[in-house]
């Protein structure tokens, strides 16, 4: 049997190297450079490997089933579906408009018997290798989540390490760097630099709030927890400070509404132990957070942000910048491909198509990740990631509403919050097709499902069986 000690060396290590692997990426622009990415892929196969041997067979798995078979099977399975050569035939069956377009070949002497769901199954097979990668982390951060049990905070720091390091690298170059290219951190894109700060910041936002809460709970002397708190909501400050100067005006929507998410599960339910008084009391509280928020909106963002919003506003109503009609054309581009999608990661050879607008301009991705997805992946595909991500938020909002385990709960509604940041920044952005972003998405996704493994297992080892199971649906109430 291998002991306490010696599992949590192995954990310590391994997520130091996941950290490695994350901080790696995320200063590779983002890891959109592409180098090194089969050699972080063989990093991360041999890490799963060690923490595979340091795990007891005769200890139960922490990883819920019906998650563990839709993140390791299903998922990765679908895209490597659309790189397998299918006869034409079959074709013709599941997806007409990819049979069609082998079927011109045939008058040119291209006459092709079989082919691939995906336009370009090399292409796909390359986000095969990054959407493995991505479940690799999300089990893995699942796993030692669980291992860290009461310490499940630790997951989170190198989150917010690398975050500081670019929020306080953005601010930099945004005051007093003179070079005439504008940058944001290491990433080349604003919105993608945004991006990653606006999923860290909710951890900067509730670690104090869990340590001041340990300290009260164990009556210690209030100094040292202070510190500790004051100086991680500094370091909160200075990521929302780089969201805010990134003039990236998506990313700064979609902090404020992670805020406001977060404030919602703080001040509109029950469990939480500062909330106090009737449920009108709460209500009111809600709506002066929510007018503080708006508040944020009106006074916080700089001169340079506030004109990019403007940006919107013509004499003739609002103006669109060009991605309402990237996501009008893509519809017959998810109407051609309906079931099985046109391949992961090729929008744009299958989209060239269908373009209607700038026709001499090359677009890679359509601005929303859920309708390129919807597109590159059809509905079999999005439905099995829309599956995966509903379970993942499910269990979030659980522990984040009923949890008895305020520890539970103050790390769940950080968790919550950056999901929430994320999926409303997806609407106008393509976040999930950046690596280092994706990547940070799984780490947050493996510590929501960690954490609520560990809190029903901690119940069962005292005797008090959850209800709830990975098996059931979870039901999420609010007071």
């Amino acid at each position: 049997m291998i002991t306490e000690e010696r599992l949590n060396r192995q954990a310590v290590l391994g997520l130091l190297v996941l950290a490695g692997v994350l901080a790696y990426m995320t200063f590779q622009w983002g890891g959109v450079a592409g180098t090194g990415r089969y050699q972080y892929l063989l990093v991360l196969g041999l890490l799963a490997m060690l923490l595979s041997l340091g795990h007891s067979q005769d200890e139960e798995s922490t990883l819920p089933r019906r998650v563990l078979r839709w993140a390791t099977v299903l998922l990765p399975a679908y895209v490597l579906l659309q790189v397998v050569p299918l006869p034409v035939a079959m074709l013709r069956v599941l997806s007409p408009e990819r049979a069609e377009a082998m079927n011109a070949l045939g008058p040119v002497g291209a006459k092709v018997s079989f082919a691939s769901l995906s336009v370009l199954p090399a292409g796909t097979f390359q986000y095969f290798l990054l959407v493995c990668s991505y479940l690799v982390i999300f089990l893995l951060i699942q796993e030692l989540t669980c291992r860290f049990r009461d310490r499940r905070w630790l997951v989170i720091w190198p989150i917010l390490g690398i975050a500081a390091l670019e929020a306080g690298l953005g601010l930099w170059q945004y005051f007093w760097e003179t070079g005439e290219q504008p940058q944001w951190g290491t990433y080349a894109n604003h919105n993608h630099y945004a991006g990653f700060l606006e999923m860290a910041l909710p951890f900067g936002v509730m670690y104090p709030a869990a340590v001041l809460r340990r300290a009260h709970s164990r009556w210690q002397s209030a100094i040292a927890p202070a510190l500790a708190a004051s100086g991680m909501w500094a370091l909160a400050v200075l990521v929302f400070a780089g969201i805010i100067f990134s003039l990236s005006r998506m990313g700064f929507l979609a902090t404020l509404f992670s805020l406001f998410v977060m404030g919602a599960l703080v001040l509109g339910t029950t469990q939480q132990g500062w909330v106090t008084g009737s449920r009108r009391r709460r209500w009111v509280g809600l709506g002066m957070f929510a007018a503080l928020v708006l508040a944020g909106f009106i006074l916080l963002p700089p001169e340079r942000l506030m004109q990019r919003f403007g940006e919107f506003i013509t004499t003739d109503g609002l103006k669109s910048d060009g991605r309402a009609d990237l996501s009008a054309e893509t519809i017959p581009l998810i109407r051609a491909y309906p079931v099985f999608g046109c391949g992961l990661g090729e929008y744009m050879i299958a989209f060239s198509k269908f373009k209607i607008s700038g026709m001499l301009l090359t677009v890679d991705f359509v601005h929303n990740d859920y309708l390129q997805l919807l597109a590159e992946l059809g509905l079999v595909g999005f439905a099995i990631g829309a599956a995966l991500a509903f379970s993942v938020v499910r269990m979030g909002l659980y522990s984040a509403v009923n949890s008895s385990d305020p520890e539970a709960r103050y790390f769940a509604v950080a968790c919550v919050g950056a999901l929430s940041a994320i999926a409303m920044h997806s609407l106008a952005d393509y976040n999930l097709y950046i690596p280092a972003n994706a990547m940070l998405l799984a780490w947050i996704a493996g510590a929501t499902v960690g954490s609520r493994e560990s809190t029903m297992h901690a119940r069962e080892r005292l005797g008090h069986p959850s209800v709830i199971t990975a098996e059931t649906p979870e039901a999420v109430t609010l007071h």
